[in-house]
């Protein structure tokens, strides 16, 4: 089990676990890229879109969830997420 630290920014990534890698890779690379940028700010979990957070959250498809609170759809925007990430931590 994953320990989350009080100070991080808490990224939940909700995909499709029973499925292939290939319907939601891209949105883990994208994941990815913005959130290597700050490594030692945040906190990242993949998490089935069948799990008991994701019918917490209302989640129905891929997306990620912010501190639990905010949601961002798999489309979002690198600049969008990064945004996020800086708003939370400020």
């Amino acid at each position: 089990m994953v320990r989350i630290t009080g100070d991080k920014v808490r990224i939940e990534v909700f995909v499709p676990l029973g499925s292939c890698i290939c319907n939601f890779a891209p949105l883990m690379e994208k994941v990815g890229r913005v959130t290597s940028k700050f490594k030692d700010l945040v906190e990242v979990q993949t998490k089935s879109t069948n799990s008991a957070e994701a019918y917490k959250y209302g989640v129905e498809g891929m997306c990620i969830m912010v501190n639990g609170k905010i949601k961002l759809p798999a489309s979002f925007d690198e600049k969008e997420l990064e945004n996020v990430i800086k708003n939370v931590k400020l």
